[in-house]
């Protein structure tokens, strides 16, 4: 599936992808077969230039019946639709949904918050997100510690703790897959200090007023850069 990939193909990968939504045959082909390519293939190819991102028109938007996350790499652009396959509670405030790609990369959610990923290269193992969590549910201020640990591509991690802060910067009314959502946009700043200073701004944008993060772009390590991740379906 991976070599499919390539300018262009979009159209083609909502056609499949809505083909297998919509099925209501016992034997039709299941969701994660008929898509193609993955987060980990958009962000590690050097092969080809920038890939277009996939728009999902309003037909193809109500005929999708599964829950569906749209992700859009900023580093290498392209999309990729992750289903969702678990969700569990913890220690920890919050919902850890795990989404994942036809070929197994993952993205792991904690009430919206990116807290872990597999298979996409230079993997975040395990993050943070309490004092986010707090700050976005009260949409006001908020700061604390984050620490992500984050693979170095080997048997070796790093770990980087950041100071964040969160503010409030509004309502704003956002648009995709041909939807309209009333939001309160919430921006996270954080900051680590030391030889080599880092700087992470993360966005979310909260449907109002059941509190859902419908949109946002996140943080997914130094090799991968960012992620535009928007909730088709939940």
């Amino acid at each position: 599936m991976r070599r499919m990939w390539k300018r262009g193909f979009g159209a083609a990968l909502v056609a499949a992808l809505l083909s297998a939504c919509s099925s209501d045959n016992a034997g039709g082909p299941s969701l994660p077969l008929v898509l193609a390519g993955s987060a980990k293939d958009i962000v590690t190819s050097r092969d080809r230039g920038q890939l277009p991102k996939t728009v999902v028109s309003r037909a193809d938007y109500a005929k999708i019946t599964v829950p569906l996350l749209q992700v859009n790499p900023e580093l290498r652009g392209g999309s990729d639709f992750l289903q969702r396959v678990a969700v569990r509670n913890d220690s920890a405030p919050g919902t850890v949904e795990i989404w994942e790609s036809s070929d197994k990369a993952q993205v792991f959610l904690r009430d919206g918050i990116v807290v872990g990923s597999r298979g996409i290269g230079g993997d975040i193992i395990a993050a943070g997100a309490n004092a986010t969590l707090s700050a976005l549910k009260r949409l006001g201020k908020g700061s604390g510690l984050r620490e992500f640990i984050v693979s170095d591509g080997d048997v070796t991690t790093t770990k980087y703790e950041f100071r964040c802060d969160v503010e409030n910067l509004g309502a704003e009314r956002i648009s995709f897959a041909s939807q309209v959502f009333d939001t309160v946009h919430m921006q996270e700043t954080c900051t680590v200090e030391g030889p080599e200073p880092r700087v992470v701004r993360n966005d979310y944008w909260v449907q109002q007023p059941s509190g859902f993060v419908r949109k946002s772009r996140q943080w997914m390590g130094p090799r991968v850069g960012y992620f535009e991740l928007l909730a088709l379906k939940s």
